[in-house]
């Protein structure tokens, strides 16, 4: 990393610090000095534009937000909240996003500030090549990456590649019966990671969900859940009970994910429900509808492609199609 980088970042680690010990005295007060430190790093007039409604949403003193940061102080390894909210607040959404736009100059091309890694066959040369794209994206200003895959066994290998990039944020997107005791464990000791669970019924109370959530908990992981959905089920994922019920099983966010076809008033709606859910007057709960906000971050961050996704062979989709693509080009050679 950069020295000016690595300065910044030790310098926010040690006021993020701070304000987590003075949470236990003054929730409300830490909340509002870490978006005063977030206004003063930001670096475009979208960030500056977040920061102050922010602030505007902590002076409701019935806003969710003092609620659900309690509540993660109390669940969730204090390191991985730091952790967590360094590598995506700043190395990605700011001084990451900051180098990709003028990456993006240079080439003449779009790059995405998200690499998503589908798994669906691994073995070590798809490992090794995977971490190839990370070191390459990494240099280049990619801080997050999102791991998709179907076998247990791969928690570990995957968590040995995180390991190696202490900067970086990785999302691990399992199924529920992918969260052992094993596994928990092995996630719970990497602090730049987060969990999302795989609902796998529209009411959130499928045997399975309830037993990952528990153990994630016991392990004091930084995890939420995410949910596919179309017009036949978005109304019961889309109710305060549901929310509710998340909440209560320790899911500090929820992904709610279009299927292919849904119409376009369904996918309005989902996006209303999740604004007000995360509002000021909202629940403790950070929801996103997936290709409605990503498109408003990227754009906001100025890196417009937003995501892209890498399968084994080496095939790329873009984020509007889930149909096969060609094969994707490289990501270009930084230029260090």
């Amino acid at each position: 990393m950069e020295l000016q980088h690595r300065l910044i970042r030790q310098t926010i680690n040690i006021a993020v610090s701070k304000a987590m010990e003075d949470m236990k005295s003054n929730t409300r007060r830490s909340i509002r000095n870490l978006i005063d430190l977030g206004l003063l790093f930001s670096t475009s007039e979208n960030q500056k534009c977040f920061f102050d409604a922010a602030k505007k949403v902590i002076t409701n003193p019935k806003n969710p937000y003092n609620s659900l940061v309690k509540r993660i102080i109390s669940d969730v390894n204090n390191d991985t909240i730091k952790k967590v909210g360094l590598n995506l607040g700043y190395s990605s959404l700011i001084y990451g996003a900051n180098k990709l736009k003028k990456r993006q100059d240079y080439f003449g091309g779009s790059l995405p500030w998200l690499l998503i890694f589908d798994v669906y066959e691994s073995g070590s040369d798809f490992f090794h090549q995977m971490e190839h794209f990370i070191r390459e994206g990494r240099d280049m200003g990619i801080y997050s990456y999102i791991f998709c895959f179907h076998e247990a066994s791969n928690i570990i290998a995957l968590c040995e590649i995180a390991k190696r990039f202490d900067e970086c944020l990785f999302v691990f997107k399992v199924f529920p019966d992918l969260i052992t005791d094993q596994t928990a464990e092995a996630l719970s000791k990497l602090h730049n990671t987060m969990v999302s669970v795989q609902a796998t019924d529209a009411s959130l109370t499928d045997e399975s969900c309830l037993k990952a959530f528990h153990i994630l908990k016991n392990n004091r992981c930084f995890y939420g859940f995410h949910t596919n959905y179309d017009e036949s089920t978005f109304s019961e994922a889309t109710s305060t009970e549901y929310v509710r019920r998340a909440i209560s099983y320790g899911n500090i966010f929820g992904v709610y994910i279009a299927e292919k076809g849904v119409s376009a008033s369904c996918r309005n709606a989902v996006h209303d429900f999740v604004c007000s859910i995360r509002g000021g007057a909202g629940l403790p709960l950070v929801t996103l509808e997936w290709s409605r906000d990503m498109e408003e971050i990227s754009r906001k961050i100025g890196v417009p492609e937003g995501y892209r996704t890498i399968r084994p062979e080496g095939q790329s989709y873009d984020r509007h199609k889930k149909e096969r693509a060609e094969p994707a080009a490289p990501l270009p050679k930084s230029s260090k």
